[in-house]
C-alpha cells in the first residue's frame, strides 16, 4: 500500500515533516547576508569543502542512489540560478552540492532554517540564504544573490515553496522568484528530481535521478514582468515534460480532495 496524502491547494499545501515545528526568527535589516572577512571565509572551506562534501557524497550516493544528468549544463556557465521540484526534507538541502560541483552552491531556504538555535551559523555557512521576512532586508537578500552570481555559484531555489516528499509530479509556481535571473542577467537552469524503484529492496525509499536543462537565457528586451513570466514557463515545461517522460516513480499518492469526493 502506498502512502497517500489528501490536499486541496498544490500551491500552499505542506506536507513537510517540520512544518508548524519550527520559529521563524524574523530575517530582517540586521540579519547579514553578506561576509567578507578572512575567518568566514576560512570557516565555509572547512564547513563546506572539508566536512560536508564528502559527507553529503557519502549520503547522496550510496543512501539516495543520486544520479545527474546534463552536469555539463553547470559548467558551461559562470553564475545561475538552477529552480528544482521541493520533494525531499533533507536531501533537497544537500542534492545541490552534488550537482553543481565543483561549483559553490547556495540555497535560498525559508526564515525557519536560520532560526534553529545552535545551528544557525553552520547553515549559513553552507550556503542557506533565506528569505527576508521584512522588507527591511530585500536590498542585502538581492545584494548576496548578486555577489553569488559575482562568484560564479550556483543559487538554487525550489519554486513550489512547500515540501511534499517524493511526489512525482511537478506542481505550478509563481513566476515572482524569476527577477532575480532577470535582475542580474544570470541564466536559468531547470532541474528536476526523479524518482526511480530501487531494483532490490522495492518497497524502500526509490532512489533519485536528477535532470539538468540545458541554460536558458531571460530576455533583456522585455519589461521584466515579461521576462520573468516567460523564464518560468520555459522551466515549467521542461521540469514537467521530463518529470513524466522518465516515469518518474509514485512512491507516495496524492490525492485532490475535490477529486476524491466525486
Amino acid at each position: 500500500m502506498k502512502r497517500e496524502y489528501y490536499y486541496t491547494d498544490e500551491v500552499n499545501d505542506d506536507f513537510a515533516s517540520t512544518n508548524g515545528k519550527i520559529d521563524r526568527d524574523t530575517v530582517n535589516g540586521e540579519y547579514r547576508y553578506s561576509h567578507h572577512s578572512v575567518g568566514w571565509k576560512i570557516a565555509v572551506f572547512f564547513a563546506y569543502r572539508l566536512f560536508a562534501t564528502p559527507l553529503v557524497w557519502l549520503y547522496t550516493k550510496i543512501w539516495l542512489g543520486v544520479r545527474v544528468k546534463n552536469r555539463k549544463a553547470l559548467r558551461s556557465v559562470k553564475g545561475c540560478f538552477v529552480y528544482m521540484n521541493h520533494t525531499q526534507n533533507v536531501a533537497d538541502a544537500f542534492i545541490p552540492s552534488i550537482a553543481s560541483f565543483p561549483k559553490r552552491a547556495y540555497v535560498v531556504t525559508g526564515p525557519e532554517a536560520v532560526s534553529i538555535k545552535g545551528i544557525r551559523v553552520l547553515v549559513a555557512l553552507l550556503g542557506a540564504i533565506p528569505l527576508p521576512s521584512a522588507l527591511s532586508a530585500h536590498r542585502n537578500f538581492e545584494q548576496k544573490l548578486k555577489e553569488a552570481m559575482e562568484e560564479k555559484s550556483a543559487v538554487i531555489i525550489y519554486p513550489e515553496a512547500h515540501i511534499w516528499p517524493y511526489c512525482n509530479f511537478i506542481r505550478r509556481f509563481p513566476d515572482k522568484s524569476f527577477s532575480y535571473p532577470y535582475r542580474t542577467a544570470s541564466p536559468v537552469v531547470a532541474g528536476v528530481t526523479v524518482y526511480r524503484q530501487r531494483k532490490v529492496f522495492k518497497n524502500h525509499h526509490p532512489h533519485i535521478t536528477v535532470y539538468l536543462s540545458d541554460p536558458i537565457y531571460p530576455d533583456l528586451s522585455l519589461p521584466e514582468k515579461q521576462a520573468r513570466k516567460k523564464l518560468c514557463d520555459e522551466a515549467y515545461s521542461f521540469m514537467s515534460r521530463t518529470a513524466k517522460e522518465h516515469g518518474s516513480y509514485e512512491y507516495v499518492r496524492y490525492i485532490k480532495k475535490a477529486d476524491e469526493e466525486r
